[in-house]
Order: C-alpha cells, then structure tokens, then sequence
C-alpha cells in the first residue's frame, strides 16, 4: 500500500513540475510578446513575434536535440 502511495505521489509530483514549466514558460512568452507590441517599427515588430512563437512543445524538443546532440560529442 504504501509503495502504491509513494509511486503515485511522485507520478503525481512530476506531472505538476512539467505543468509548472509550461506555465512559466507561457507567462514568459506573452511577456516578450507584449515587448514586441510596443515596437513602432512593423518589420522590427514582425521579426521579434516570429522569433517568439515557439511554443513550450517545440521548446521542449528543441533544448533535447541539442543536448542529445552535446552528448554525442563526447
């Protein structure tokens, strides 16, 4: 009982970490969106909403790529 206890608090745990990353994440885009939007010049202003459209998903396979990749090197 106990083991079932502690597995389900620690799948529990992790779920909440990722969702905490996502969130943070999020907060930090709409963050830098809004810095874009303040930028008077339409192409400037085009180029920084591009650069910061990733989302958590693309962001998350992105940083294991290349960690896979600095791995690889070793």
């Amino acid at each position: 009982m106990f083991k079932k206890l502690l597995i389900l608090s620690l799948i529990l745990s992790s779920q909440l970490a990722m969702t905490g990353c996502a969130v943070v994440y999020d907060l930090g885009q709409d963050s830098n969106q809004r810095q874009c939007e303040k930028l008077q010049d339409w192409n400037e202003r085009k180029t920084c909403l591009q650069q910061n459209k990733t989302s958590y998903e693309q962001y998350e396979k992105q940083r294991e790529d290349l960690r896979t990749k600095g791995t690889e090197k070793k």
